[in-house]
């Protein structure tokens, strides 16, 4: 029996309205199609239907553990003399790599990044008030926890700005050309932003580098002394056998390796293991009659 014209035409208008549903709001076709159902196919009441369970939906996810995520990071026309980050954290290591939520990720970033009216740094609660495609950051966050079905944090944010360094910035593990799960970031004060700038290939292996050897800090002077002490704790617990008299040289000894491979200035090269992160930037400063100085480091994991 042939289908009636009017029972085809109703058919094609509930499939269209489903269609529409679900690309104004993501979420899956039968809950569309539940959702269109429950509101006799109105559109508008529909959409606010699937809000409503969304947010019943995102809060249940609220206790779970997020273990994965992603570091993100944007600037503006490629500028190393400003830019933002921001750590966002999932459930699994599959929605990390989604596409709606590296997009999301991207675009928060990137409103993190132009707003000037939040602080440098903070968390979530510092960044309420801004907007993704014209909706509220906490509208837009259970919109798509709702539509990828998982727990999302945002974490933290870091806007870095300066006239006088340059920032180097180094992705490791990367799902796109801007979020990674391990990042660092390398901030480089100079008499010449610009002609630093041009040197930033050679200066991302100190980015690099503090991505894989993870220093404590950037110098002696930066290392907290609580880690000092014990450390020499260690050491003459280590030694405790030892002639008195020989005690002194030891520590000190043994105290000047942990340093020298704790701090990024006194660690050796990743890429020249023969020199150390100081020389390679002394020389780099000499050979560019360029004044460098490494100001500060981040690393960021997830």
């Amino acid at each position: 029996m042939k289908m009636s014209l009017m029972m085809e035409k109703r058919i094609m208008s509930s499939m269209e309205l489903i269609k529409r549903l679900r690309e104004t709001t993501g979420s899956g076709m039968l809950d569309c199609k539940k959702a269109l159902a429950e509101n006799n196919d109105d559109l508008d009441a529909a959409v606010k239907w699937l809000r409503e369970k969304g947010i019943l939906k995102a809060q249940k996810k609220q206790d779970r553990e997020t273990n994965e995520g992603v570091i993100s990071f944007y600037n503006h026309e490629t500028s190393l003399n400003s830019f933002s980050l921001c750590k966002i954290k999932c459930e699994t290591d599959f929605v990390a790599k989604n596409d709606d939520f590296l997009s999301f990720a991207n675009q928060l970033t990137k409103a993190i990044h132009e707003s000037v009216k939040i602080k440098p740094q903070g968390n979530f609660d510092d960044i309420s008030s801004i907007s993704i495609n014209e909706k509220d950051l906490n509208s837009s966050l259970t919109d798509l926890i709702s539509k990828i079905g998982e727990n999302i944090q945002i974490i933290s944010y870091k806007k870095y700005d300066s006239e006088n360094s340059i920032f180097i910035n180094y992705l490791h593990n990367k799902y796109n050309s801007s979020c990674s799960k391990i990042a660092s970031v390398v901030e480089i004060s100079t008499d010449d932003t610009k002609k630093a700038s041009e040197i930033s290939d050679k200066l991302k292996v100190i980015a690099m580098q503090v991505s894989a050897m993870k220093p404590m800090g950037l110098n002696e002077e930066s290392i907290n002394p609580k880690v000092l002490e014990d450390e020499k704790d260690i050491i003459l617990k280590q030694i405790e056998n030892t002639p008195n008299e020989k005690k002194e040289q030891i520590v000190q000894g043994k105290l000047n390796k942990f340093l020298k491979e704790n701090t990024l200035m006194g660690q050796a090269l990743i890429t020249d293991p023969k020199n150390t992160v100081a020389n390679y930037v002394s020389d780099l400063s000499k050979s560019n009659n360029l004044e460098l100085n490494i100001s500060s480091m981040d690393l960021y994991t997830i």
